[in-house]
C-alpha cells in the first residue's frame, strides 16, 4: 500500500465505476508482468559491470512502486466489487439480468425451432402420396448406401404460429429488461480511492 496515502472521494454511474475496475485490474496485470521480471528475472552480462548496482537499486525502488500500485488497485477493485454488487441488490439489476438471461434462453429456442422449419419437410397426413422408395445418392461407409429418410413437419400451422408469438413476445421483454438495466446503472454512487490511482482508473483531472 501507499505510505501515508490519501483518498478522494468520487461520485460515478455504477456503468463508470465497472470501467474504473476494468482499468484498475489491467494496470494491476501490467505492473505485475513488470515486477516479476525486474525481481526475478532482470540479467547482466559478466563484462558489463559498470553501474549494476546503482541501476540495481533502481530497478528494486521501481518494483515496490509497482508492487505498492498492486496492492492498492487491488484492494480498490475489490471495494468497487463490493459495493457495485450491493447497489446491483438494492436497484434490481441482478434480478432483472437473471430473467433477462432466461428470456434470451427461451426466445433463442423458439427461434431456432422457427429457421429450422425446412421447405423439405413433410406433414405426416402427406406421408400418403409420398413414394415407398425414393432415390438417394448419399452412402454411408465402406460403400453402403443408406436408406432413404423423410423429416416430417411435426409442428402444424397452429403450432407455429404460437412459436411466433412467443418469439416476439419474449423479444419485447428482453429489450424492455435491458433497457431498465441501461437505465439503473446511470444511478451515481460515491466511493473513495487512492489520489494515487486516480490516473490508472481514468479519473486523473
Amino acid at each position: 500500500m501507499f505510505e501515508g496515502e490519501s483518498t478522494m472521494k468520487y461520485s460515478l454511474t455504477l456503468s463508470r465505476w465497472h470501467k474504473v475496475a476494468e482499468r484498475l485490474n489491467a494496470g494491476s496485470k501490467e505492473r505485475e508482468t513488470r515486477a516479476l521480471t525486474a525481481l526475478t528475472a532482470t540479467t547482466v552480462s559478466p563484462w558489463n559491470k559498470e553501474g549494476v548496482e546503482v541501476k540495481a537499486v533502481e530497478i528494486a525502488e521501481r518494483a515496490k512502486s509497482d508492487l505498492a500500485v498492486i496492492e492498492a488497485a487491488t484492494a480498490a477493485v475489490a471495494r468497487i466489487r463490493t459495493a457495485l454488487a450491493l447497489r446491483n441488490v438494492e436497484l434490481g439489476i441482478s434480478d432483472r439480468l437473471a430473467e433477462a438471461d432466461a428470456v434470451n434462453r427461451r426466445a433463442r429456442l423458439y427461434r431456432d425451432l422457427l429457421d429450422k422449419q425446412g421447405m423439405d419437410m413433410v406433414k405426416p397426413a402427406d406421408m400418403r402420396h409420398v413414394p415407398a422408395a425414393v432415390a438417394t445418392d448419399e452412402t454411408f461407409g465402406f460403400g453402403r448406401r443408406a436408406g432413404s429418410v423423410i423429416t416430417l413437419a411435426i409442428a402444424d400451422k397452429a403450432l407455429l404460429d404460437e412459436l411466433r408469438a412467443k418469439f416476439a413476445r419474449e423479444q419485447a421483454r428482453s429489450h424492455a429488461l435491458l433497457d431498465e438495466v441501461a437505465d439503473a446503472n446511470r444511478e451515481k454512487l460515491e466511493l473513495e480511492l487512492e489520489k494515487e490511482l486516480s490516473e490508472i482508473a481514468g479519473l486523473a483531472a
